[in-house]
């Protein structure tokens, strides 16, 4: 009975020892294909999530049935298709991108239907199946692992550097996998040059493996640990932008309005912390900031900045100075002193907040005028770490304290009620004009055309109102937004200056310190204004198809909006006597939550018409024969409409039938996701007028916001396509369309 056993515990060690080379390379390779699976999901959009998961599967159940003993190669090949297409099924199913298949419909006519549902998901799929085979070859000799590992990492290395793709752990991935691959080459280059060696090997391979293993873990784990030492030599991509002209950012997870004086160059957007010099570019980072839940769509007020160095905005002398308070529990927060008496009406809207960022913010944001705190992370203690400075309305978060940052908070704020016909009613001269000195500060050495410019916008308005309003609307219609802009144009060396009249191109940073500028050489106090625009809620599902004037959307409703740090933002207050601090937006593109009285309605019963009155009305049968030929009428009809049915094909004909409405519905359902792409759009100021076609609206928005081209470029051909062409719409140009509309909603 023990020589049984011991022979079983044999022949399991020979199945699963058995070729151990060729198994080790199989799980090499799919980890090193992994990497890129996992690079492609970090790409935004390139691949759907149904895509990225059927891959995944394909990579596992190939490398399953790789290691399945003493099966010919044939066989093996015809298990892994069949895994492959019934788990790209099951996918598809469970997901709901196709319907429910029974497995036996794969053994019938209906074979190349089912496949042709699977597409294009299936020949992802085949195509990763087919790689991976490939590799497994191609990895058996040593310059061939060795190509592969230099192009792997060169291409990985120049993504990871010219893009915010950040790569680093599959670079280190693929070069782990290289160097195993490569030691078992050099086992099998063993095994042919010394058999005695190798069949010791093969019987005792943990006598090697483990050595070998330890040391490479060894090597990485130290490398991992020692201390970072600056570049001896300057590496490519510093080289090339050096050569370009242009500055290197050595920071990651920067925003729009983060560039410092030393390092300017491209980042990803976000909250700044730096704001003493602006410029450069950014490209747009969708990660989760935080949550509002609000009863009010607003901006999210950050900090804000008096000082213009030319350069970018400072704290100035009152910032410096200005007196803080503690804050309490549902206790009304001081008022500015210089916006006291205001003749605005307000909105009381109430938002919890939801921190979904690691990071550590040096205030708690919220709509225009914070009243009170609620209470933070879901208590009314622990306010110590808050402290209030009115002059700017800013609740600040005292970092000193040792405290961590709040997951959550609740905070109430009166949300001022634009009334232009009031607020032109502002005298032209200020009070109060000595108190506001440093809101009107220009440096001496700006550029007299800038001033020029300011009066030659203002010259026809006769209030301080009016000429606000000029300016915004000045700069909203003359330049475009892009956070690329083309900065080689630039030389002036005042970055407002350098904007206006060199670049003329920019993003929410150039706008808005323009229009503090233009203003405050108009004579109107301005303060700079940095935080969050508002973010994107969720549309509901019956609201697809509907339009705003029928009273269903409202682009300032109350809601859950979702900020990501794409939505960092800055924009623009302008004072005006008897009534304090009124937020603009210049920026092009955007639009400015607006606040309105609510009117309640009250509608009286009596006025309602009159509910019809339905009579239902009854009928009997009582008589037998009468009862009979009806029932014989019916038979009758009914043995017709079988004969019909069977005669006419009526079932093929209805089978056509569905299909041509499922391409109908398709086409359907790109033209409502190009009208909520219209509703969006509109709500963040690009409009559409009455005579333009939807081509000729896109073109001109394109030209205001370059960065929306490819985008809106291949929503409107799908567009054309589905509106006025006989071609049929697939699958994927429907979700295509789809995925464009939600990224340009976070975008906004």
């Amino acid at each position: 009975m023990s020589g049984i056993v011991v022979e079983k515990k044999a022949l399991w060690r020979r199945l699963l020892l058995s070729d151990w080379t060729h198994r080790l390379s199989v799980l090499l390779v799919g980890l090193f294909l992994l990497q890129f699976v996992i690079w492609i999901t970090k790409e935004n959009g390139l691949w759907l999530p149904e895509t990225v998961r059927i891959v995944q599967l394909t990579l596992l159940v190939t490398f399953l049935l790789e290691h399945v003993p003493k099966l010919h190669w044939i066989i093996r090949g015809l298990l892994q298709l069949m895994a492959v297409i019934t788990l790209s099924s099951r996918v598809l199913q469970s997901t709901g991108v196709i319907e429910n298949v029974t497995l036996s419909s794969y053994f019938s006519s209906q074979l190349f239907l089912n496949l042709y549902q699977l597409t294009p998901y299936l020949w992802f799929a085949l195509s990763a199946w087919v790689i991976y085979l490939a590799l497994i070859w191609w990895v058996e000799v040593k310059w061939r692992v060795y190509l592969l590992m230099i192009v792997s990492v060169l291409g990985m290395c120049i993504r990871d550097s010219f893009s915010n793709v950040y790569l680093w752990p599959q670079v280190a991935m693929v070069l782990g996998c290289g160097l195993f691959l490569l030691i078992l080459c050099h086992f099998q280059q063993l095994r042919r040059k010394d058999p005695t060696a190798w069949s010791y090997l093969a019987d005792y391979p943990t006598s090697i493996a483990v050595p070998v293993i330890s040391l490479v873990c060894l090597t990485l784990s130290i490398g991992s640990i020692m201390p970072e030492v600056s570049p001896v030599l300057t590496d490519p991509y510093t080289a090339w932008r050096n050569y370009q002209g242009q500055p290197v950012n050595f920071t990651t997870g920067k925003g729009v309005e983060v560039a410092t004086a030393i390092t300017t160059g491209d980042a990803s957007s976000g909250y700044s912390r730096n704001d003493t010099a602006l410029g450069s570019g950014f490209e747009f980072d969708f990660t989760p900031v935080m949550t509002v839940d609000t009863t009010h769509r607003s901006y999210w007020r950050g900090e804000t900045r008096a000082l213009y160095n030319g350069k970018g905005w400072e704290l100035g002398d009152s910032d410096r100075r200005a007196q803080v308070t503690n804050v309490r529990a549902d206790a009304i927060l001081a008022t500015d002193p210089k916006a006291a008496g205001s003749k605005l009406k307000t909105v009381e809207i109430t938002q919890n907040v939801t921190i979904l960022s690691e990071e550590t913010y040096p205030v708690l944001f919220g709509a225009l005028n914070i009243q009170k705190v609620v209470d933070m992370s879901g208590v009314k203690t622990g306010l110590e770490t808050l402290l209030w400075a009115p002059t700017q309305s800013e609740l600040r978060f005292n970092e000193s304290q040792r405290q961590a940052f709040p997951k959550s908070y609740t905070v109430v704020s009166q949300m001022p009620i634009i009334n232009e016909e009031e607020l032109r009613l502002a005298p032209n001269d200020l009070p109060n004009r000595a108190e506001l000195t440093e809101y009107l500060q220009v440096p001496e050495n700006m550029p007299n055309r800038v001033r020029l410019l300011a009066a030659e916008i203002t010259k026809d308005t006769s209030n301080p109102y009016d000429k606000a309003k000029k300016i915004e609307q000045y700069l909203r219609q003359t330049y475009p937004y892009t956070n690329k802009p083309d900065l080689t144009k630039g030389r002036s060396r005042d970055f407002v200056d350098r904007f206006l009249f060199e670049i003329k191109e920019g993003y929410c940073d150039y706008f808005s310190s323009a229009m503090a500028v233009l203003a405050r050489s108009s004579g109107l106090p301005t303060r700079w204004v940095k935080g969050y625009a508002s973010g994107a809620t969720a549309m509901p599902e019956e609201y697809l198809g509907m339009s705003e004037e029928q009273g269903l959307l409202d682009p300032d409703a109350a809601g859950v909006y979702t900020v990501r740090n794409a939505d960092a933002h800055s924009w623009v207050e302008v004072y005006f006597a008897g009534y304090g601090w009124v937020p603009f937006e210049p920026t092009s593109g955007f639009l400015l939550p607006q606040a309105a009285q609510t009117v309640e309605t009250v509608i009286d019963p009596a006025t309602l018409p009159d509910a019809p009155v339905t009579v239902e009305e009854t009928a009997s049968f009582t008589s037998p024969g009468h009862i009979a030929g009806i029932t014989g009428i019916v038979i009758s009809v009914a043995a017709l409409i079988v004969f019909l049915f069977w005669k006419l094909q009526v079932m093929d004909l209805i089978r056509e039938r569905v299909e041509r409405r499922r391409a109908s519905l398709l086409k359907q359902k790109v033209i409502v996701e190009c009208e909520r792409m219209l509703r969006i759009c509109r709500r963040n100021g690009y409009t559409r007028d009455e005579h333009e076609t939807l081509r000729e609206a896109t073109s001109r928005w394109i030209k205001q916001s370059k960065w929306m081209k490819a985008d809106l470029e291949q929503v409107l051909t799908i567009f054309e396509k589905a509106k006025y062409s006989n071609a049929e719409i697939t699958e994927t140009d429907f979700q295509s369309t789809t995925q464009i509309v939600e990224k340009l909603r976070s975008q906004f």
